[in-house]
């Protein structure tokens, strides 16, 4: 039996919802290739590590959206949506808010503790206040600031169990340098 494809209105709205108004052929591509490359790789390592299958199912959609989130916030796309109209740093600060992966991950899973999540969670929350209100000439090197140090926090300071070490660093390059750095003639 074939599959039988979602109408191209269907297609477009989660094109839409998923990546970005206008998102181009290659934006799509890329961001669906490499969320379902990361959903598999989690979903891999949940496996490896022995956790249940609830949370191997948490994994890949936390793989699926954080992994395929890092190429979407980069895309040219993204950045018309975030980084243009008067309430543009309001719609990066809730974007960046909603993004509860973490805490959440330590509600569900006890191995992921409380002071890792909730240590990374404001971290990245306050600095994305810095970041998306500061100037345009001083963002960049601001996210960039910012995400060294969250990074560096996280990978050597913040317990996490092995198996889910890659979540904050790629939330934190989802979140800082992808979404709050606007594509290049961005206005």
């Amino acid at each position: 039996m074939t599959a039988m494809p979602l109408p191209r209105r269907a297609t477009s709205r989660l094109n839409d919802l998923l990546i970005a108004p206008g998102a181009s052929r290659m934006e799509r591509w890329l961001s669906y290739l490499t969320a379902v490359v990361g959903a598999g790789v989690a979903s891999a390592i949940g496996v490896a590590a022995g956790y249940p299958p609830l949370i191997v199912v948490v994994l890949a959609a936390l793989g699926f959206d954080i992994f395929g989130g890092a190429v979407v916030n980069a895309t040219a796309s993204v950045s018309r949506r975030f980084h243009t109209g008067a309430t543009a740093a309001r719609r990066q600060m809730i974007f960046v808010a909603a993004h509860v992966h973490l805490p959440i991950l330590a509600l569900i899973l006890p191995a992921y503790p409380w002071s890792t999540a909730i240590t990374l969670y404001i971290g990245t929350l306050a600095a994305a206040v810095l970041v998306a209100t500061a100037t345009p000439t001083s963002k960049r090197p601001l996210a960039f600031t910012a995400a060294t140090g969250l990074l560096v926090v996280a990978v050597t300071i913040l317990p996490a169990p092995p198996a889910l070490a890659w979540l904050a660093p790629l939330l934190i390059l989802k979140l800082l340098l992808g979404h709050l750095l606007p594509a290049p003639g961005t206005r």
